[in-house]
Order: structure tokens, then C-alpha cells, then sequence
């Protein structure tokens, strides 16, 4: 019994069409002249088999008749360059073609990457967008063929539809009764042919899933940041057993495809077998009995076959197409993942902000535990916020929803008496120059990873305010060894000479990064975490000296930055417990910054 469409599925055909709507759409501005080369080497193709199957005949009847020796190296000629000109025509299109394959699958990898960095942060830790981006990566790959493989059916589709329609008016005209036995053995052959595609289809399911993991533990693993951590804790064995695991999950849906496909392969082949046998008798009689000669005979016969074979292939073009269609929509879907995340289009000011939480409450998606539960809070223009408290208090989350990486369940955010909503995100963002904990450093060159702007793209004066930021970040021992100054790459990944800074020099080059950005807000998020307290106390002085005039928020579960801000706001359990300058917080009888002040104040006496 076929099962039902649930509800919101796609139909086949609706999922073709907005394959190649999408990605036709977006290869014929980028690469316009694939399709011109794809419709004449689909002429050419069609053209092809109508040479023999026009000329054989008369070579035929000629030698097994007059003989004519001018007539036959006519017939002859005509064939040897017909053929000859098609097959250089046709290699000089698909050396073209074969080098639009890389360009086109390049161009969507590079879709894909550029959409998945532009969607809502939040959705790059759900689950299911993770999933979906690792569908839409494997079917755009040999699953679908992308824009060229799907391209290649159309075209392939398009002219099979020419051929038939030459092939059977040659059996028309011979035998028409042949049409019924081919209809009915590509019939047959098309509903094996659609069991096979099923099968691959729910396998694929499984495979997505299935992928990601192996990638992971096949590949993410081997990645030089994890080599202390495998080597000193012997972790080898548990990730290569775990990679076993995987591979073992794989080679079993693909097992199961090959059994499941295997006995609707043998019964293709029989079927084929017996339209060859008839087709071969129907027309041996029709010579016999003088009804046609025998180069017609060849000509019926040659004609039945390609045209057996051409709807199989036009047979196999749809399911193709189909299958492969299911495949690339998963591209679909990611390229339209919906947005969770309301933009307005408001421009902010230019200058200083005040900010205010009134009433925020925040809980990551599919969870009911409220992170932060009812926030208000307003800061300054300029005013300098140190936000502390212990691990898993809400002080990031605080700090992501500012940033606009999430929206608040409840309440609001107001930038300058306005919703953070109303704004134009890029707008908002503009504001804000954040180091978070686990901020990342690039293997780019350092003026790269300083401005996020490539080299060849930078001014003289541009490069000149990254080195001074770094000479004002007191780093001037790690640049007057630098072997090609800014232009140094970060790790020996792309570069031999290339170098690898400490963690306190990563450190830098991130600040100097927000620095560089010149937003009027700052924020510090734990960037200094893995440092001793005296370490990270001198990294925040040096920093509150480079930002004077600006609004700084420093957030930590230690009170190294607590000496040069205006006010602290301490977390606790989502909420902010206590909020005030230091000598009001550190005076509060048995208050958690006073506990916190006196079991951390041998650092800062």
C-alpha cells in the first residue's frame, strides 16, 4: 500500500523544479556559458546515432546489391566525417564541461560556507540546522552531482526526447508493432529501476547522520589542537574504536542497499535478454518474407535497440532526476532556513550608547530552565560595567544576548531608548567589539587576523594602526621577530615560516583585533580565564588604558578588572545579586562579592 503524504511534504515534481530553479538560477549568472556548451553537445549527442542508423542501411544494401563502388565510398565518406566531426565537436565541448564541473561544485561549496555564516548564531548550535547543513553539503556532493549533475539529466532528458521521437518513426514505418514490446519492457524496467532509487533514497537518510559523525571522529580528531589531550590521556584507542563503530553503521546501510537492489539488477537483465530475442526473430521474418531488405532489417533492428535504450535512459533520466533532486533539495531547504531571529531596519547613531535591560529573562532553545530570569539593568554612556560571579551564573549569556546572538525570551534590550529589534543587525553589531573566552585566531597573517581584512586590501595606513595597536599592547618582543613583520602567517598550516604565538600572545592579537574594529562598546568575555590573576589583572589594565572613552563591559568569575570600573554588576543563579561601585559591594556583611573579594584579595592587596 503506498503510504500517504504527511502534511507540508513536497512532491517530486515541485522538488525538481525548485532544484533547478535555484541552482540553474545561480550558475547561469556566475557561469552563463555552461549551458551554451551543454545544449550543443546535447545536439551533437542527438545527432550521433542518426548518422549510423541512417547510413548503415544503404552500405548494407549496396554490397548485397548493385555494388556500385562510387556510390558505396560515398555512402562511406559521408559516414567515417559525420561521425569523425560529431566526435571532435562533442570532446571539445566536454573538455569544456569537465572544467565547469569544479567551478560549479567550488561556487556552491562556497554558497553553503557563506550562508552558514550568516545565519542566526543560534541556529549554529541546534541540532537540526547542524544536520541539515551536513545534508545539504553531502547532497550537493556525488550524491546529487550539484548544478552540473542535475544540468547533465535536464540536458541528457531533453535529448532523449529527440531521439525518440527520430527512432520510432523509423519502426513506425517497418514495424509498429515492435513499439508495444519496447513500451512494455521499459515499463517493467522503470518500476525496478524506482524500487532501486527508493531504496538509495531511505539510505541516504541514514547515511547523513551517519556521515557527520564519521567526519568527526575520522577527521575533526586528527586536528593538531587535539594532540595533547589524545596523547596524555591515551585517548587513541577510544577514538579510533568509536571511528570503527561508525564505519561499521556505514558499511551496513550500504550493505543493506546493495542486497535490497540486487535481485530488481537480475531481473532488469533477464527482461533485457528477452527483448533482444524477439526483436532479432521479428526481424528475421520480416526478410524472410521479402517485407523489408536486409540493411532495413538492420536499420529496424539498430532503431528498436536505441530506442529501447532511450527510454530506459529517458525512463532513467526521470527517476534520476527525482533522486538526485531529493538529494540537492536539502540544499533548498538550508538555503531558506528560516530565521528565528526579528530584524528591523532602523540605523543606529553614531557616538555613544546607553543601554538598558529592562526585564530580560533568556532559555536556550528546547529547554524550559531560565539562564537568566527577569535582568534590568542600565548602563552609561562610557560607563565601564564588570560583570562577575562563578562559573555558569548567566554571564555570557548576558553578554550574547547585547550582542544580539540570541533575543530574549521575555523583556526587552534598549540601545538608546530603542528595541535592539527595530535596528538593522549589521547596524546593531557595528556597535560592539567583543573578546570572548574562547575566541578564535585565524591562519591568516597577523595583519589579517588583526583588521579581518586581506592583505592585498589594506593601506599603508591601515597596516600601520595594527602595528601600533600591537606595540601598545606591549608586544613589541613578539613583532621585532616576526621574519616578514604583519604579513607573518599565524601557524605553519599554509606557511612553513610561519609562527606560533603563546596564549598570551593569541590574547593580544584578539584584543588588538577589537581594538582595531574602533567600535564605541567593548566587551571582555573571559578572554583571560587560562591565565594566573596577576597575568590577567595586567592584561586589563593595559586594555582600560586603550579604552578611556569608551563603554566597556569585563566580564569574569575573578575581580581582576573590578579596579577600574564604574560599577559591578555580581550574577547569581541568572539574576544580578548585587550591584553597586567596589567599597559599597565589598562592605555588604557575608554578600557574595565580599566572600568572593576576601578569598581572592591576596591577589590584589
Amino acid at each position: 500500500m503506498r503510504k500517504p503524504k504527511e502534511n507540508g511534504e513536497v512532491s517530486s515534481l515541485r522538488k525538481v523544479k525548485e532544484v533547478c530553479a535555484l541552482l540553474f538560477s545561480g550558475a547561469a549568472k556566475r557561469f552563463p556559458l555552461f549551458f551554451v556548451f551543454e545544449t550543443f553537445y546535447t545536439l551533437l549527442d542527438v545527432l550521433n546515432p542518426f548518422i549510423n542508423l541512417m547510413l548503415t542501411p544503404l552500405i548494407i544494401d549496396e554490397l548485397l546489391g548493385l555494388k556500385r563502388m562510387r556510390v558505396l565510398l560515398t555512402y562511406v565518406l559521408v559516414l567515417v566525417l559525420g561521425k569523425s566531426i560529431t566526435f571532435i565537436l562533442s570532446d571539445m565541448c566536454r573538455s569544456n564541461l569537465d572544467k565547469y564541473q569544479e567551478r560549479l561544485n567550488n561556487f556552491y561549496s562556497m554558497e553553503i560556507s557563506r550562508h552558514a555564516m550568516c545565519l542566526d548564531f543560534e541556529l549554529t548550535e541546534d541540532k537540526k540546522c547542524l544536520d541539515q547543513l551536513e545534508k545539504a553539503k553531502t547532497g550537493m556532493s556525488w550524491y546529487s552531482g550539484g548544478a552540473y549533475g542535475m544540468a547533465q539529466q535536464v540536458f541528457f532528458f531533453l535529448g532523449n526526447v529527440l531521439k525518440i521521437a527520430g527512432f520510432v518513426a523509423v519502426i513506425i514505418h517497418y514495424a509498429p508493432l515492435l513499439l508495444i514490446l519496447v513500451v512494455a519492457y521499459v515499463i517493467v524496467n522503470g518500476r525496478l529501476s524506482a524500487k532501486n532509487n527508493k531504496t538509495e533514497i531511505e539510505c541516504y537518510g541514514e547515511l547523513a547522520k551517519t556521515n557527520r559523525i564519521f567526519g568527526y571522529f575520522g577527521w575533526e580528531t586528527v586536528d593538531f589542537k587535539y594532540g595533547k589531550d589524545i596523547r596524555l590521556y591515551e585517548a587513541q584507542e577510544m577514538l579510533l574504536e568509536r571511528w570503527d563503530t561508525t564505519t561499521d553503521e556505514s558499511i551496513s546501510t550500504w550493505k543493506y542497499q546493495t542486497d535490497t537492489q540486487l535481485p530488481n539488477h537480475l531481473l532488469m537483465n533477464v527482461t533485457g535478454l528477452l527483448r533482444n530475442f524477439i526483436t532479432y526473430f521479428w526481424g528475421g521474418v520480416l526478410v524472410i518474407r521479402n517485407v523489408i531488405t536486409i540493411g532495413s532489417a538492420t536499420q529496424l533492428i539498430e532503431a528498436t535497440s536505441a530506442l529501447d535504450a532511450t527510454l530506459g535512459g529517458l525512463v532513467w533520466n526521470v527517476q534520476e532526476l527525482i533522486k538526485r533532486s531529493n538529494y540537492a533539495y536539502e540544499y533548498v531547504l538550508f538555503a531558506k532556513y528560516p530565521e528565528r531571529m526579528t530584524k528591523g531596519t532602523k540605523k543606529v547613531r553614531e557616538g555613544m550608547h546607553e543601554i538598558e535591560f529592562q526585564e530580560v529573562s533568556f532559555s536556550y532553545p528546547g529547554t524550559d530552565r531560565k539562564v537568566l530570569d527577569r535582568i534590568s539593568i542600565r548602563i552609561r554612556p562610557g560607563e565601564k560595567l564588570s560583570i562577575v560571579g562563578l562559573n555558569g551564573a548567566g554571564k555570557t549569556t548576558f553578554i550574547k544576548l547585547l550582542c544580539r546572538l540570541y533575543d530574549p525570551t521575555e523583556g526587552a534590550i534598549l540601545l538608546d531608548g530603542v528595541d535592539i529589534r527595530e535596528y538593522e543587525l549589521s547596524s546593531y553589531v557595528a556597535q560592539f567589539a567583543p573578546v570572548f573566552q574562547d575566541y578564535k585566531i585565524f591562519a591568516f597573517s597577523i595583519a589579517e587576523n588583526i583588521s579581518v581584512k586581506e592583505d592585498t586590501k589594506m593601506t599603508p595606513e591601515e597596516k600601520k594602526r595594527c602595528e601600533d595597536l600591537i606595540r601598545q599592547l606591549e608586544m613589541n618582543s613578539f613583532f621585532d621577530k616576526l621574519p616578514h613583520g604583519l604579513a607573518t602567517k599565524v601557524t605553519k598550516v599554509f606557511d612553513e615560516e610561519g609562527v606560533e604565538p603563546s596564549g598570551g600572545e593569541q590574547q593580544k592579537i584578539a584584543l588588538a583585533r577589537a581594538l582595531y574594529k574602533d567600535s564605541p562598546v567593548l566587551i571582555l568575555d573571559e578572554p583571560t580565564a587560562a591565565l594566573d590573576p596577576i597575568a590577567e589583572y595586567e592584561i586589563y589594565r593595559q586594555f582600560n588604558e586603550l579604552v578611556e572613552h569608551k563603554t566597556a563591559f569585563y566580564i569574569s568569575h575573578r575581580l581582576s578588572s573590578c579596579k577600574f570600573c564604574d560599577k559591578i554588576a555580581v550574577f547569581s543563579d541568572g539574576r544580578i545579586a548585587e550591584y553597586g561601585d567596589h567599597s559599597t559591594l565589598a562592605s555588604i556583611s557575608n554578600g557574595i562579592y565580599a566572600r568572593m573579594f576576601e578569598a581572592q584579595a591576596q591577589y590584589y592587596r
